[in-house]
Formats: structure tokens, C-alpha cells, sequence
């Protein structure tokens, strides 16, 4: 009976549907907060509607220092990097934010106070202000006479600006000339960054020359910086990766042709698994798209256990080949699947992504590999001295099988070893030490930290409301009750520049009866204008909000909201008695390292949910329980394998957990054909579990060199995993098979 065309034909379908779907959806499908991590039944739509917010605030602020040459070339200087940066159509520059507030705290200069001067006031000491005012009129550093000093001869707007946002008004410090603003779109966005760095690096070329050094603050940079570490070791390592497997494809099959069918798999595996997510959800997030693609080594293992088959002289059709690789494969499919479908259980969207994404991948690569590639494979293949020689070493050692006392042993000591990792091994939850900054771009920014006082703000309180006009009171109420040495460490409060009604009123009445009417008169006949209709009450309402206070609010779901920035954290008041308050102190950076914590215990308990599935589908298809030998490689690895990956002194994190899903698959999968019935055609079944094993470790361990520390832990769990799985799978029989490999392969 000659193999059909037609399940090949629909998989080709399949395969080109999948991807055509993914490549439509995939452009703006991509989740990449990591709050929508969050289970389903605690996630809080408000919360991560304003770390984003905050986030984006923090992230999304560059500042440049100019220093060194003379003043009138960092001017020059000056003015060149802002027309560079706004020439990307990417940066707005602070002097944009800072006009858009001056005209906002003009049009109600009469209604608003910082709070030193609404201090001062209520003292009884509106002279000190207008005695202010007009030494700045008439002093050195003076404003100048112009329209201002008719309509704001108390320079009420200035002191309002320089309260807001302190040192708006001086554009260099120090001997050092200061470009800020905020970059449009994202800074993680590679385009975002190659176009400020570009500029960057332009300017550097025309006065790098002169004398003139260029000092950067902000997260675009170090987006930038671990973007092009990510670059660099992306095209190292797959490149070393793919180089090392074509060789060792080489040697086992002597044609290159079998790794093109390996590539192709992946692809198709990838592709299905993709659209199938999109399918269901609409979008996938990273961290999904990341481990998901995990099944790689999967599918890479599918291949080889096929390719093996036509080695040399191994004799039979290819509808001989596959039907004996169809009972063991699909056994091996099924069991992965179930250790991914544990993962449906857990409410965790992402969670459930990854189940889907494994699950219709490996599905995909089950159905290729029995079906497409024998069509695609052009026949038997040349027999590689690596394939004698993988086959003799691997039939030496893969085919005893060890005794009772030696299988206790084993697991003892893995046992032991696995309280020991536990017990003294290093846990890792921080985000803060998920990699390592740049000692260049720290250094500069600590810098620019003593020359400006730039330090973009991580930390902010949320406050709640029912309505947009409850939040603002809520948030003036707290304000109001914090202690001075906290309210000082507010960087910036919407409340402060929108005041309520109620507050709004209370202020203008205290400015009417403190300054204007006692020291107005007085002041402007000192300056030779007229003081009547100078401040008028209340704003024409054409101006609006600026958008550094109206970045401040939202409302989410029907919950009004806004976010104070502090420069550290602070204990916040007590609600009423009875009440719960409107407002907490959030830190982004130990919120996400809380959610790792979390994550890690999650996906450790997945894990074990994963060899219990395993376990029960095993019983279920094979309808006997010694069959159950067959998971006790893949849990002896697991259990292993985070304390040995400790002591190699990486930490366990919720990445490394993640990588023990791999694990857990490939260890099934090698006991599975393990177990297989020895017979003269399956000569070479142990050295394809060899050569699936070492691929794997390759393609995935070679991870392990990357900087990035969640990478390498994965990389470097996946492939001692990996190998523990291969050396423990005879634990998976229950008797000794000795198969001949033969003269003649």
C-alpha cells in the first residue's frame, strides 16, 4: 500500500492557512503587560490602567546634558541636538509641555497656590510676595517689561510654573546647557530607538570633534541597550546554533536536506500554534509567544525519530516506517499534550495561551511528521559515521536496565538533592535583577542625577473616586493630610494645577483678601501700570488642561482615578473608621516582582499538575499501571533539575519553571520509545533518542549563554533537564533488551 497524498495535501493547507491567518492577526495582537499575567478573578483593571499610565509617564522621558567649550557653542550646540531629536517627529520637547502649562496656570493664576505661598498667606505675609515680584522686575536676571506686567504684575504665573515644575525655566545648569522632553510612541519600539539614536549619534559627529560631551537620561536608552545586546546574541548564538546543527545533521544523514525538514516542522508547528491562540483569544501575550515556542525542541525530536528510520539499510516502505513509529509517537504527542493541557486549569490567560499554543503545536507536528515528511524526505538517506557512532555509545548505555536497589537510589539521591536546591538555593522574584543596566548609562545618569535632579519617578499613590470631581477632592484630602517631610516628596499632584470647585474658591479668596487687595495698588504704581482689571476672577474656559495633569487621571470600568508620583514610598493616612481608603502607595517594580513570586509558585505547581495529567493519560491509553514507570525518568529530572541548575549559580525564577515543562514532555517521550519492543528494524531507536535529546540541547541550551538572565536560566534548565531525562530513560523499562547494532549500518 502506497502512502496517500491527500492527509499531506490537507496539512500543506493547514500549515499555509495557519500562517496566513497569523501574519494578518499578528501586528498589534502582541500583549506585552505584564498585569494582564494576572488570574483572571483577582486582575484589577484600575491598577493596570495607571501602572501603564505611570509607566509610560516614567519610561517616555529623555533628558540630555551638554557640557564642556565655551557657553555660546553648547548654546549652538543646544539648539542643534532639539531641531536633530525633533526632526524624528519621535521628541516633544519640554519647552512644548512647559508652554502649554505657563497658559494654563495664566488663565487661573487667581485660584491656584504652591503650597510655600498659600503658607505664606495665611501668615500674613502677602508683602514678602509683592516685594518678590518687584526685585524680579527691576533686578539683574529681570523679565523684562512687556505685556506681562500689565496683566501679571505680581508674576503670580512664574512662581505657579517654578512650582510645578521646578527649574522649568532655566535651560542650563552648571555650565551645562539641558535638552528634555517626552518620546511619542513607545520606547521598546526598535524604530523608536534607531531614530533617537541616530540623531544622537549625528550630533556626536559634528561636536563630539569640538570638545563637547553629550550626557543621557532616560529608559529609551537602556531599551536601547538591551535591545542591541539582544540583537548581537540573537544572530550569535542561532547563528552558532544553526552552524552546529547542520554539522551534526551532516554527520548522522550526510544531507543537508533533513535539517531544511527539521527547520520546516518548526516552522509549521510555530505558525499553527500561533493562529490557533489568536483564534480563541484575539491576542497572545509575550510571554506565551516566548514559551511557547519551547515546543521547538519538541518538534525538532518528531523529525529525528522519523528521519532515523531510513538510516542506511534500515529496511521497509515509508508506509512500513511510519506505522512503526505511529504507536510511540502518537503515545509521546498525546502525553506532552496533557502535560501542557494542565496548564487550562490554572485562570491565567497566558497560562491558557501556552496550553493552546503546545497543544495544537505539537498536534501539528505530530501530523507532519507522520504524514508529510515520508513525502518530503526523498527516500533513505546515507548512514554518517556520527550515526555508527551515536548508535554504538547510545545502544551501550540506553539499553541496561538498571535493578530495583539502583532505581531507590537514584531517586534518593534526587530527592535529596531536590530538599537541598530548596532549602539553600537562591530564589530569584526581583524584576530588578532579571538583567544587568549598562555601567556606561548608569553612570551618566547618575550624573545628570547631581546636575539637574533628574530621576524619572517609579513610584506614585493611587487614588479612587466614583466621579472625576470625587477624585480630585479625595486626592486634595490626602495632600492635606500627609505630614510635610511626605508632602515634599510629591513630584507632581493633578489636584495642584485643577484644583476642585470648593478648593479653587477657598484659594481665590484667600489670594483677594492677603495680596491683591492690601499690596496690589502699591505695587503697581511702583511698576507705572494700572492695577484695576489685572486679575480678574475666574478663566474664560478656553485654555486646556495640560497634559502633564491630564496624563495624571483616567477612569477605567467606571472608576475615576488619578496617580500622585512621589520619589519614594510613604505611609499613607488611615481611612475612617470603617471605611476602606481611596488610595495606596503602588511600586511597580515590586508589584511585577510579586507577580513573579506568584508566577513561580504557579507555574512549580503546574508543573507537578502536568505529571499527574501525564500519569493518568498513560493508565487511561495503556489500561495497566506498571505503565506508570514510564513517567518516573521525566519526575526524577524534574525534581533534579532546579537544584543542580542552583548550584551552577543561576537562580530559580519563574522562568526556569517555565523550562520544566519541556522537560517533562521530552522525559515521556524518551522512556515512551524506551519501552518500545526491541526488534532487528528498531536498531536504531536509541540512538534517535540520542540524537532528539542532543538537538534539543543544543537548539535550547545554547540559550544559555545569553546575558539576559530569564533566558539563560531557561536556556540552562531546559538542557540539564533534557539530559537527565535521556540518562535516567531506562529507568523506564521494566526488563533488559539488548538490541545488535549490526556490521552493516
Amino acid at each position: 500500500m502506497t502512502l496517500s497524498r491527500w492527509p499531506a495535501l490537507l496539512i500543506v493547507l493547514s500549515i499555509l492557512a495557519a500562517l496566513g491567518f497569523s501574519l494578518s492577526r499578528l501586528s498589534g495582537s502582541v500583549d506585552t503587560d505584564i498585569l494582564s499575567l494576572l488570574p483572571a478573578d483577582t486582575h484589577d483593571p484600575v491598577l493596570a490602567d495607571a501602572v501603564r499610565r505611570a509607566s509610560d509617564a516614567a519610561s517616555n522621558r529623555v533628558v540630555f546634558a551638554i557640557e564642556g567649550g565655551a557657553a555660546t557653542e553648547r548654546q549652538t550646540a543646544r539648539m542643534e541636538l532639539s531641531e536633530a531629536l525633533a526632526a524624528t517627529e519621535r521628541f516633544h520637547p519640554m519647552d512644548e509641555e512647559g508652554e502649554a502649562l505657563w497658559r494654563w496656570l495664566f488663565a487661573h493664576r487667581t485660584s491656584l497656590l504652591c503650597e510655600a505661598d498659600r503658607e505664606t498667606l495665611e501668615a500674613g505675609h502677602g508683602d514678602t510676595i509683592a516685594q518678590e515680584a518687584l526685585r524680579q522686575w527691576y533686578g539683574p536676571a529681570s523679565v523684562g517689561f512687556g505685556g506681562l506686567v500689565s496683566q501679571d504684575p505680581l508674576l503670580l504665573t512664574n512662581r505657579l510654573l517654578n512650582c510645578v515644575l521646578p527649574g522649568a525655566s532655566a535651560p542650563s545648569a552648571a555650565g551645562a546647557e539641558i535638552v528634555s522632553g517626552t518620546i511619542e510612541g513607545s520606547v521598546y519600539r526598535l524604530d523608536v530607538q534607531d531614530d533617537v539614536a541616530g540623531a544622537v549619534q549625528g550630533w556626536r559627529d559634528t561636536w563630539g570633534e569640538r570638545g563637547l560631551s553629550l550626557t543621557r537620561g532616560g529608559a529609551l536608552f537602556h531599551a536601547a541597550y538591551g535591545a542591541a545586546q539582544a540583537r548581537f546574541e540573537v544572530t550569535l548564538i542561532g547563528g552558532v546554533t544553526l552552524c552546529v546543527l547542520l554539522f551534526l545533521y551532516w554527520t548522522i544523514f550526510r544531507s543537508f536536506r533533513a535539517p531544511v525538514l527539521a527547520l520546516f516542522m518548526v516552522a509549521s508547528a510555530l505558525a499553527t500554534g500561533l493562529a490557533v491562540v489568536l483564534a480563541v483569544f484575539g491576542t497572545i501575550h509575550v510571554m506565551a509567544l516566548v514559551f511557547g515556542a519551547a515546543l521547538i525542541g519538541m518538534v525538532v525530536d518528531y523529525t529525528t525519530y522519523y528521519l532515523v528510520t531510513g538510516l542506511g539499510g534500515a529496511p521497509g516502505t515509508p508506509d512500513e516506517r511510519r506505522d512503526r513509529l505511529f504507536r510511540p509517537l502518537t503515545l509521546g504527542m498525546l502525553t506532552s499534550a496533557g502535560a501542557f493541557a494542565a496548564l487550562l486549569v490554572f485562570p491565567v490567560p497566558a497560562f491558557q495561551q501556552v496550553a493552546l499554543f503546545g497543544m495544537s503545536g505539537l498536534a501539528m507536528a505530530w501530523a507532519g511528521t507522520l504524514w508529510l515528511v515520508p513525502h518530503l524526505e526523498g527516500g533513505r538517506t546515507e548512514t554518517g559515521p556520527g550515526a555508527i557512532r551515536v548508535a554504538h555509545h547510545a545502544e551501550g548505555f540506553l539499553s541496561r536496565s538498571p535493578r530495583g536497589p539502583v532505581i531507590w537510589a537514584v531517586a534518593g539521591v534526587a530527592l535529596l538533592a531536590a530538599f537541598l536546591g530548596w532549602r539553600y538555593g537562591e530564589v530569584l522574584d526581583d524584576v530588578r535583577g532579571l538583567q544587568d543596566p549598562s555601567p556606561v548609562l548608569a553612570a551618566e545618569e547618575a550624573h545628570l542625577r547631581a546636575l539637574t535632579g533628574f530621576a524619572p519617578s517609579t513610584v506614585f499613590i493611587l487614588v479612587r473616586g466614583t466621579s472625576p470631581d470625587a477624585v480630585v477632592r479625595e486626592e486634595e484630602n490626602l495632600l492635606a493630610a500627609l505630614p510635610p517631610e511626605d508632602r515634599d516628596a510629591v513630584v507632581l499632584a493633578a489636584s495642584r494645577i485643577d484644583p476642585s470647585a470648593t478648593r479653587s474658591r477657598e484659594t481665590e479668596a484667600l489670594i483677594r483678601a492677603r495680596l491683591l487687595d492690601p499690596h496690589l495698588d502699591a505695587l503697581a504704581g511702583e511698576l507705572g501700570v494700572a492695577s484695576e482689571g489685572t486679575y480678574e476672577s475666574g478663566s474664560d474656559g478656553t485654555v486646556d488642561l495640560p497634559a502633564i495633569a491630564a496624563s495624571l487621571r483616567g477612569e477605567t470600568d467606571g472608576t475615576a482615578w488619578s496617580i500622585v508620583p512621589v520619589r519614594r514610598a510613604i505611609e499613607l493616612p488611615d481611612a475612617a473608621a470603617g471605611e476602606r481608603a481611596p488610595w495606596i502607595i503602588v511600586e511597580p517594580a515590586s508589584l511585577y516582582s510579586g507577580l513573579f513570586a506568584e508566577y513561580r509558585r504557579l507555574a512549580t505547581l503546574a508543573v507537578a499538575g502536568a505529571l499527574l495529567a501525564t500519569g493518568l493519560l498513560l493508565v487511561l491509553l495503556e489500561r495497566r499501571l506498571p505503565v506508570l514507570r514510564a513517567l518516573l525518568p521525566a519526575l526524577l529530572a524534574t525534581l533534579a533539575t532546579p537544584p543542580l541548575v542552583m548550584a551552577l549559580g543561576i537562580p530559580f525564577s519563574f522562568f526556569s519553571a517555565m523550562g520544566l515543562f519541556l522537560v517533562v514532555g521530552a522525559g515521556v517521550d524518551y522512556a515512551i520509545f524506551q519501552r518500545e519492543p526491541s526488534h532487528p528494524e528498531s536498531r536504531w531507536t536509541r540512538a534517535g533518542i540520542v540524537l532528539a535529546a542532543l538537538m534539543t540541547c543544543i537548539s535550547v541550551g545554547m540559550l544559555g549563554f545569553s546575558s539576559v538572565l530569564p533566558v539563560r536560566s531557561f536556556g540552562v534548565t531546559v538542557a540539564v533537564g533534557i539530559f537527565l531525562s535521556l540518562v535516567l530513560s531506562p529507568l523506564a523499562r521494566g526488563r533488559t533488551s539488548e538490541v545488535d547494532v549490526g556490521d552493516g549500518v
